[in-house]
């Protein structure tokens, strides 16, 4: 099976970009496990390259720990996980997990009775450097876990429990090892969840676990900081067959800023509610160049987030509403048919390539990133019949700029000067 490819690899590290101009620095890596000669040849002919990254067909909506409200056609929509492989433990065993801005907590599949299993379940016992978190101690309190500690004299694991807007859950015992990206980029006591149990397992597919990217203090570059102060990443565009790996792979890197010209950047905005996510200052979106006439407090109000875990976008129903009307106006012209069936989908046959309308994003501090078509839609069978459904849904909530805006694109966190950018698409 082709899961049994993406086992392997790994290597190397090249990374971000950030502010005026970005890009990280490349570092030689070699495989993760030494006692397995697949994934080392594999890592091997990898060195020297930024961290491959796989798109993994599932059936899950936003992972978003916000909750957001779910509506209409997407409920049932196979969407995707974006996947790397790291090593965790001493020695480092081959884990393949899901990078998430969306939430801060780390977690995989451990060895206990009873548990989620595979080949590459992290076994906590055969690792020389794990070691459980304790109640009472700062970590545990970081990890928003301590005043669920029971009695630390009877019982002084540190527990955690992450629950997603998909509904599922992990939830087990904190855990602090070696996290390894390559052999010059190790995190040591970094903090992770031990999952120990989980609700809706069969949402995170063949998965071992979940690399949170967020801005909580749990979050892979907040536990690293200041070695590492940003982190890219590119999402393939291919799509493959449920349950396999695309042929096309896109990249994770993690590391220093340097200099980059093609990367445009805005601001990150801190909110006092909701520390665990990267806020963006989002004040108006345009279609074919044209402003949607919506009020910027319409996205101000919850916030607007980028998240990697989430393949559509969700803003509110005032502003989908608006969209979805102009998005219909201008596809009605170009010759396009209304699926009567469902709501915002069409029929696309006789529409031009590029008379697909095309999407930018404005923000407060005169930042605009210019999307094109990608993600605007996303294809889906009705009725055996294949049409083109808006990859959007309303929210209550945070809106969320998903997966599918981003794909094709390099996307940089730049925690050190506070930034989010955006690079020209093609760049993987």
């Amino acid at each position: 099976m082709a899961r049994r490819i993406i086992f392997l690899l790994f290597l190397i590290a090249c990374v971000v970009d950030r502010s005026v101009n970005v890009h990280c620095e490349k570092q030689l890596v070699s495989s993760f496990d030494k006692h397995d000669n697949a994934s080392s040849s594999l890592a091997e002919l990898f060195s020297g390259k930024r961290i491959p990254l796989f798109r993994y067909i599932t059936n899950k909506t936003s992972r978003l720990s916000t909750k957001a409200v779910q509506v209409g056609w997407d409920r049932g929509l196979q969407t995707s996980l974006y996947v790397i492989s790291v090593g965790l433990g001493t020695p480092a065993k081959t884990q393949i997990v899901e990078i998430d801005t969306g939430s801060s907590t780390s977690w995989v599949f451990c060895e206990c009775d009873g548990c989620h299993t595979n080949p590459r379940t992290f076994l906590q016992s055969r690792s020389t450097t794990c070691a459980k978190v304790s109640c009472g101690t700062s970590m545990c309190l970081l990890g928003g876990s301590d005043p669920h500690c029971q009695d630390s004299e009877n019982y002084p694991d540190c527990p955690f429990r992450v629950s997603y807007q998909d509904g599922s859950a992990s939830y087990g015992i904190l855990y602090q090892d070696t996290l390894t990206f390559s052999d010059v980029q190790k995190i040591p006591g970094f903090s992770f969840g031990c999952n120990m149990d989980s609700f809706g397992a069969n949402e995170f597919g063949n998965v071992d676990g979940l690399l949170g990217m967020g801005a909580g203090a749990m979050s892979v570059l907040k536990q690293s900081s200041p070695t590492f102060d940003c982190f890219s990443y590119c999402l393939p565009l291919q799509k493959s067959e449920r349950g396999f790996f695309s042929k096309t792979t896109g990249y994770f890197s993690l590391g220093k800023v340097a200099t980059r010209t093609d990367v445009r950047y805005t601001k990150m905005v801190a909110r006092k509610k909701n520390t665990e996510l990267f806020f963006v200052d989002l004040t108006a979106i345009s279609v074919d160049g044209e402003r949607l006439g919506l009020s910027p407090s319409i996205f101000s109000r919850k916030g607007v987030v980028f998240d990697s875990g989430s393949e559509l976008s969700y803003i509110p129903d005032r502003a989908l509403s608006v969209l979805s009307q102009r998005i219909r106006e201008l596809l009605l012209r170009r010759g396009a048919a209304e699926e009567e069936s469902e709501r915002n989908c069409y029929d696309m046959r006789s529409v031009d390539e590029g008379d697909m309308p095309a999407i930018s994003l404005h923000f407060d501090d005169g930042a605009r990133f210019d999307l094109g078509s990608h993600g605007v839609f996303v294809e889906r069978s009705v009725q055996e019949q294949d049409v083109w459904c808006l990859a959007f849904a309303p929210t209550e909530s945070v809106s969320i700029i998903g997966s599918l805006m981003q794909t094709s694109k390099e996307v940089v966190y730049d925690l050190k000067r506070q930034l989010i950018g955006i690079g020209p698409s093609g760049a993987c």
